[in-house]
């Protein structure tokens, strides 16, 4: 509760140096006698113990704002470097010391938490711009020349080579098929979506209405076009979804590890929940990370980051819960297989949300 009140009371303040490395205030305690100008209690210390509020002038100036948002982005007051490491290198330590109260020496996990989704949400927007951008520039500045069967298949009609039992001829493609000046069917090429879909018109469904189905399939047909015509768009619609779904993977890790350790009655679901965070800030890290860099190594970036994924589970699961290692291998294994069939259906999801809204 106390890490929501932080990011709803504000984002800048959360970031503020407040603490040594040691977890002592790094703030001098107010003048003997000072009371709190909220409450009029008398304070003991730099935050009243009657109301919370914390004892400070915020009367700054333009120059000392900035100097404090450059602190908190990159002091934190030792925090942030004594946290990230970890979340990579020791994520089991990081969640034990959390469990055991070791608590401010840590950025607290959901701040992390949520910093890390931000940080991974910019940075897969920079790739989805490039890519859309490199699309569009490749629409409109074709190459001069490309081979024949790469320009067959997006431009129906070109002519193409094909071998058949008397020999090589020359055909061109239309809906799929390689026909000659004649009409002739030469060779029939991969179904498109426009052949599949008149084959279904004309020769209907068992048991459907068919003024009903050839309705549904006309929307269809409209929403593939305007998917296949603008790309970007599409992946702009499901990008803006999966901003919102993203946050829903906290609670169902958090699920999918209660039910790994339901029999340990000591464990609640608030540590659960401190767990996810932690392993989650680390995934969206390391991926980011990954799609920051440059392309000829952004491949394997992302290679090295979905292999230590699991290892950082399994470390996670080791040091947090204090599990042996076969019984912390099988539940890697499992949490990793579900984790992987979770992003495969929020990734249809996301797809079927682009396709309906487009």
């Amino acid at each position: 509760m106390k890490e929501v009140e932080a990011i709803t009371g504000g984002a800048l303040g959360g970031w503020m140096a407040r603490f040594k490395s040691d977890g002592t205030s790094a703030h001098e305690p107010p003048p003997p006698g000072t009371r709190c100008m909220n409450c009029e209690t008398e304070l003991t210390g730099r935050f009243c113990h009657a109301c919370g509020q914390e004892y400070a002038d915020h009367h700054r100036s333009i120059l000392h704002l900035t100097w404090e948002t450059i602190e908190s982005m990159f002091h934190v007051d030792g925090r942030l470097w004594r946290t990230v490491p970890r979340l990579f290198l020791d994520p089991g330590r990081l969640s034990k010391e959390y469990f055991d109260g070791k608590r401010a020496r840590h950025v607290p996990p959901f701040r992390t938490f949520l910093v890390s989704l931000l940080i991974f949400i910019l940075a897969a927007e920079l790739v989805l711009h490039k890519w859309t951008h490199d699309l569009k520039h490749a629409a409109d500045h074709p190459p001069a020349a490309e081979g024949q069967a790469g320009r067959a298949e997006r431009e129906p009609g070109y002519s193409v080579n094909v071998t058949t039992p008397e020999g090589v001829k020359t055909g061109r493609m239309v809906d799929g098929k390689v026909v000659d000046e004649q009409g002739k069917v030469l060779a029939d090429g991969l179904p498109t979506p426009r052949s599949i879909l008149d084959e279904i018109k004309r020769e209907g469904v068992t048991g459907e209405n068919p003024a009903d189905f050839n309705r549904k399939l006309d929307w269809f047909d409209g929403q593939l076009k305007k998917t296949v015509e603008s790309p970007e768009y599409f992946m702009m619609i499901a990008f803006g979804w999966g901003h919102r779904l993203a946050v829903l993977l906290l609670p169902i890790f958090a699920a999918f590890l209660a039910l790994m350790y339901f029999y340990r009655r000591k464990i609640f679901v608030y540590d659960h929940l401190i767990v996810s965070m932690n392993y989650l800030s680390f995934t969206f890290l390391s991926f980011a990370i990954a799609l920051l860099l440059p392309a000829p190594v952004k491949s394997w970036a992302l290679l090295a980051a979905t292999i230590w994924s699991p290892v950082n589970l399994f470390m996670t699961l080791r040091g947090a819960y204090g599990s042996g290692v076969v019984s912390a291998l099988v539940k890697t294994s499992v949490l990793w297989v579900a984790t992987i069939c979770l992003f495969l259906f929020l990734v249809v999801g996301l797809m079927a949300i682009g396709f309906y809204q487009i």
